[in-house]
């Protein structure tokens, strides 16, 4: 990730002389580290393929959320959207997430049982505490190696569902459905890999995709997304959505309705993988972003960081921020700092579409 942001620094410096060659000169060794990249992520895929690494299956049906370019679109909330409409259908539904950043080292960890969350945020991994916040009666675990991860549910919870949180590139376990999260921005921009780019693989490995789910994307630019994807995988299941606010939360789980951000002086901070939708966000629900303070991706807050927040939070009505940062930030800083997170949810075009196709994926599977 920090070779990303490296990255993200260059080229926000050398764009400004509006100099192509310059730009590809200066970050030609970061096309080199691309190549190398490939390589070992093709490789991998190849022996896969070949059968000479063998992936593993579960007694249950696997669903994979995930993507193929570095943050941001969106893995969570369409996790906790799958996960509660699977439940509501009678479903035994466990999630298994990576835990990325978490502190616990041991093969599987349980972040909640359904009913107790048992570890804290900085244990867990942000992502996988704030699912375990919001969905009541599904078991949330960790695990690097998810066969373990989805054992120990089936095992300890009776799971006939396991949904992957960022799964795409796990391929050692075998799923049912693979849905894949693609902003828009992923299919339209510059198609490097990691570091050159965000991309986590090459575009044609769209192809082990069951599903895909388009966000961010406009009207006008649909007819030629869903020709690109199907130029790479004929007869793909396609879907766009886009993600909504909700409710304002308070620390204390507290739900307001959105009217109380028109007109109102806020700090925007946050420490996700792009700001800028965040504050565009705040600004489209008539809140006046007066400041705006940006963290790296998965931050873990440190006393410095509180007292910045507060000094620039002195000549606002109140701070913004969003769940995942919520969740990591201690209780104490809130009685000095008037703070609200954002609640986001998937929205679908098609959604009974969508629900209709899920179900009947996932109902070949006896209850």
């Amino acid at each position: 990730m920090e070779l990303m942001n490296l990255r993200s620094f260059f080229e926000r410096i050398i764009w400004q002389r509006h100099d192509k060659k310059y730009v590809e000169v200066i970050l030609f060794p970061l096309s080199l580290f691309s190549l190398l990249y490939r390589g070992v992520v093709q490789t991998r895929y190849c022996l896969y393929q070949r059968g000479i690494l063998r992936s593993k299956k579960l007694p249950c049906k696997i669903i994979s959320v995930g993507n193929i370019s570095l943050g941001g679109s969106g893995k969570t909330p369409t996790t906790h959207y799958i996960a509660k409409l699977l439940k509501e259908n009678g479903f035994r539904v466990g999630i298994v997430s990576r835990g990325y950043r978490s502190k616990r080292t041991g093969k599987v960890s349980l972040i909640s049982n359904g009913d107790d969350i048992i570890l804290s945020s900085i244990e867990a991994g942000d992502e996988p505490y704030m699912l375990a916040k919001k969905l009541k009666g599904i078991p949330v675990l960790t695990s690097k190696d998810r066969y373990q991860g989805g054992r120990y549910a089936i095992e300890h919870f009776n799971s006939n569902v396991l949904i992957l949180d960022d799964g795409f590139q796990h391929i050692r376990l075998q799923r049912d459905i693979d849905i894949l999260l693609l902003d828009s921005r992923t299919i339209s921009g510059n198609n490097y890999l990691f570091p050159r780019g965000v991309l986590r693989e090459p575009l044609g490995n769209l192809k082990r995709a069951d599903v895909f789910l388009v966000t961010r994307a406009k009207s006008d630019e649909q007819r030629e997304l869903t020709h690109t994807i199907r130029s790479i995988k004929k007869d793909s299941e396609i879907f766009y959505g886009y993600f909504q606010a909700k409710h304002l939360i308070d620390p204390f789980g507290e739900r307001k309705g959105l009217d109380c951000l028109k007109g109102k002086r806020v700090l925007s901070f946050s420490g996700i993988a792009n700001p800028e939708h965040f504050t565009t966000l705040l600004e489209e629900l008539g809140a006046i972003v007066v400041k705006e303070l940006i963290f790296p991706d998965h931050h873990w807050y440190s006393s410095i960081d509180y007292k910045r927040i507060e000094e620039n939070s002195r000549e606002v009505n109140f701070a913004l921020t969003t769940e995942k940062d919520m969740v990591k930030i201690h209780s104490s800083f809130f009685s000095n700092v008037k703070t609200f997170a954002l609640e986001i949810e998937l929205r679908l075009e098609k959604e009974e579409e969508f629900k209709d196709f899920l179900l009947r994926r996932v109902g070949a599977f006896s209850l």
